[in-house]
């Protein structure tokens, strides 16, 4: 299962971060969603059918833009 990191410069405070955790958290796939307010950060622990585009799309939704994106790992 792919774990991305990715980068939302917007994150400012505890709403952010409810807000995008709440967005993910019904998204079919996302096993994982965490934000971290003082690095601006979302880490997404991912499987099918939820895809990076797909993950991308619902942080956009909610108003912030995605800066960029890393994978940290996988795990089977």
């Amino acid at each position: 299962m792919p774990l991305i990191e990715i980068s939302v410069p917007g994150i400012s405070c505890a709403h952010c971060k409810s807000s995008i955790e709440g967005a993910l958290r019904p998204v079919a796939g996302v096993d994982q969603a965490v934000v971290d307010v003082s690095t601006k950060t979302v880490a997404v622990s991912y499987g099918s059918p939820a895809t990076l585009d797909a993950i991308t799309e619902v942080i956009e939704n909610q108003g912030y833009d995605v800066a960029s994106y890393e994978e940290l790992e996988s795990r089977q």
